[in-house]
């Protein structure tokens, strides 16, 4: 259907030019910091008219954070985010609804429901819909970066059109007036040992099914992938040279038995060529009944692989946030990093008494304290004319004090702040910080 995940359980939503596409995702823990600026980097990364070679078609794409979300912090209850549909042409597809795409969903989406599906733009079939897997992928990667904080998970583009220079394999499509597809590449590192199911819940089996949810995936291979193929076993085989598991080579690509090893994850997905392309082709007229030549009108992707890497690295990230889930390694609540900045008289009080106080700032009965996110507006606001910086983090557990989350009088930002002194067992570190 249109959900996928155990625990860490991600739903898509909408047509490409209905008023929404969206994504619903139950499983996330609660206390995670979660703003609309969270997305920024991934979404643009995702856009279209942002590169040559794809769509005009731009899309501000700005996420409507609707349900799970209270005070810039998940609630633990399901997490719903939308994406507005404001740039659509759908009389293209009014002109050429008599034409069923070769190599698109056309044909099969109106054998299935019986001509009543969305036509325009693809509808549900739509690569539109990435966004809504782009969107749960930041929200995954925020949960990963909590229980694995040196995990990195990027994907680059490898080829376009059989071509390792990008531009030269874009002119081929330019010069053939067609389209062309392209190879993509992901890895990532800092992934722990022991995530994944032996069979059905390898980690191979559930990328793979995530995988071939981007539509035009047509393959997809791990490590050495088909050239394993063509070795002898003793050359294949990844030899292990310390107790930590560190292999020798990576021909496994980070998984053996299905279960990850610590190394690099790594694997490879092929990209179709976009299947609306503006070459004349040979195709059925619905209207007629009779084979006609049709040509592709509107805006299109002349290589949808320039857009694939931050879906290719959502997908993958959701996959191993449901796995973390799985195994224990993520907790229902997840407790941000908090930060009080602090004087070198305040740390003499805390040496002599054992608590901390707030002689920093003038405050309202209460320690300010900053989330790691607002760190650099608090310090570019109140310390601007410091040269050094005195900064405590906080083991927020171990609080005898309150925490308490308000609003700034002058920001729409949500700022923790501890009612009563910090305790010196509260505090994991005092940095010094040059400004």
């Amino acid at each position: 259907m249109n959900s996928f995940g155990k625990n860490f359980r991600v739903s898509i939503f909408g047509e490409s030019h209905g008023p929404i596409v969206g994504v619903t995702i139950d499983g996330c823990p609660a206390g995670m910091t979660l703003r609309a600026e969270d997305f920024e980097t991934d979404i643009e990364r995702r856009k279209g008219g942002m590169q040559k070679g794809t769509t005009p078609r731009k899309e501000d794409d700005f996420p409507l954070l609707q349900n799970g979300v209270f005070r810039q912090h998940t609630t633990g209850a399901p997490l719903t985010i939308l994406f507005e549909n404001k740039n659509t042409r759908s009389g293209d597809y009014e002109k050429q609804r008599a034409f069923p795409r070769p190599g698109h969903a056309d044909w099969v989406a109106s054998q299935k429901y019986g001509g009543f599906e969305d036509f325009r733009g693809g509808g549900h079939f739509s690569g539109r819909l990435t966004v809504c897997l782009v969107g749960a992928g930041v929200v995954a990667k925020k949960m990963l970066q909590h229980v694995h904080p040196d995990i990195l998970v990027t994907a680059t583009i490898l080829e376009i059109g059989g071509e390792r220079d990008i531009e030269a394999g874009l002119q081929k499509a330019i010069d053939q007036k067609d389209s062309v597809g392209g190879i993509v590449e992901c890895r990532v590192t800092g992934l722990p040992v022991g995530l994944g199911e032996p069979f059905w819940d390898s980690v191979e089996s559930l990328i793979s099914h995530a995988v071939f949810a981007i539509p035009a995936v047509r393959g997809i291979e791990f490590g050495t992938g088909f050239e394993a193929a063509r070795m002898f076993g003793a050359d294949h085989n990844d030899a292990i040279e310390d107790v930590s598991g560190k292999t020798r080579t990576n021909h496994a690509g980070g998984i053996v038995g299905g279960i990850s090893n610590g190394n690099e994850l790594v694997f490879r997905i092929a990209i179709k060529p976009t299947s609306s392309t503006p070459k004349e082709q040979l195709t059925l007229n619905w209207e007629t009944g009779e084979k006609d030549v049709f040509s592709v009108k509107g805006r299109h992707d002349l290589c949808i692989a320039l857009r694939v890497p931050p879906v290719l690295e959502a997908v993958t990230a959701i996959v191993l946030a449901d796995l973390s889930l799985q195994t224990n390694m993520l907790k229902p609540v997840v407790q941000e990093k908090i930060y009080h900045i602090t004087t070198e008289t305040a740390v003499e009080t805390l040496n002599a008494t054992g608590e901390l106080l707030a002689d920093s700032i003038a405050t309202e009965g209460f320690i300010h304290c900053s989330e790691a996110w607002q760190l650099p507006g608090v310090i570019e606001r109140f310390y601007k004319q410091e040269t050094k910086l005195l900064i405590a983090e906080i083991d927020t557990l171990k609080l005898k004090s309150s925490l308490v989350y308000e609003l700034a009088a002058d920001t729409p930002d949500w700022f923790p702040h501890i009612y009563g002194p910090i305790a010196k067992e509260a505090i994991l570190f005092i940095e010094e910080r040059m400004i």
